[in-house]
């Protein structure tokens, strides 16, 4: 398969995902403004400024020949298994604290080791954290691709607010209370 027959069979294939709105195989000028919004997010900081935060799962999504977004529907759950969407790191790569599903929060109920920073997010009270704490937005799976011939190395990552209200808009989905992934691959050598 040629490159654009493997860019059309990955767009037919995650159009077909249920609760994906559109997809948009990344043109040069909008991967630049993704990239862009990207980097001014990281310089901002999460929490108002108060703490950095790096996205992984969009650089190594940007490491790829390929990207491509989707708009999905909020209510819409086809990324990962809703777990690790978010957390805090010290510089040694030490989990300090990070966002809890339902799942985890039950795990985590009754634990005298965690201090709660909101209702859905702790802090580890027993790990010391070395350097300064970031948040993590990481790298994630997304196993839609994997009967696709033609394609390998597949990530993806969840885009950064600034870069989501963006897309959406470019998109003409700016109204809707849809979100935004980004997902990167490589196409295999023929």
């Amino acid at each position: 398969m040629d490159k654009e027959q493997v860019l059309s069979a990955v767009k037919k294939k995650v159009e077909s995902l249920p609760g994906v709105i559109a997809v948009e195989i990344l043109t040069p000028d909008l991967r630049s403004a993704i990239m862009d919004l990207e980097t001014e997010a990281e310089k901002n900081g999460a929490c108002g400024g108060l703490m950095p935060f790096t996205n992984r799962g969009v650089w190594e999504s940007f490491r790829r020949q390929e990207q491509f977004i989707i708009v999905i529907d909020s209510s819409s759950l086809i990324i990962g298994d809703d777990r690790d969407l978010v957390y805090i790191s010290d510089q040694t790569g030490q989990r300090v604290g990070e966002w809890l599903n339902e799942e985890r929060m039950k795990e985590m109920k009754g634990r005298d080791d965690i201090c709660y920073i909101s209702p859905d997010f702790i802090l580890y009270a027993n790990v010391k954290s070395v350097g300064e704490p970031f948040f993590v937005l990481p790298e994630m799976e997304f196993p839609y691709l994997k009967d696709v011939e033609g394609v390998e190395n597949v990530t993806s990552g969840s885009i950064s607010t600034l870069a989501d209200d963006y897309i959406r808009n470019v998109l003409g989905h700016g109204k809707g209370k849809h979100w935004t992934h980004l997902i990167g691959f490589d196409i295999k050598k023929s």
